[in-house]
């Protein structure tokens, strides 16, 4: 049991020492929609997903205009 345990808070700590954060805008029709979110992950198309989620349901409602795309620096 204490294998287990050891072994997933490595994995946790590892994740995360390995995430940096993001710079991430959404577009639509390709006008930037709202200010930059930054979004922490460890490679760009992963910061471009949890990015996408986010601004796409915006405090816990869907957007009604949808978002295009969304792109991270």
């Amino acid at each position: 049991m204490k294998k287990i345990i050891t072994a997933l808070a490595l994995t946790l700590i590892s994740s995360i020492t390995y995430a940096k954060p993001y710079s991430c805008t959404g577009y639509l029709d390709g006008k930037p929609i709202g200010d930059p979110i930054v979004v922490n992950a460890s490679k760009t198309p992963v910061a471009e997903d949890k990015a996408y989620d986010r601004l796409l349901y915006k405090n816990g409602k869907k957007r009604k205009e949808g978002i295009d795309y969304v792109q991270c620096k």
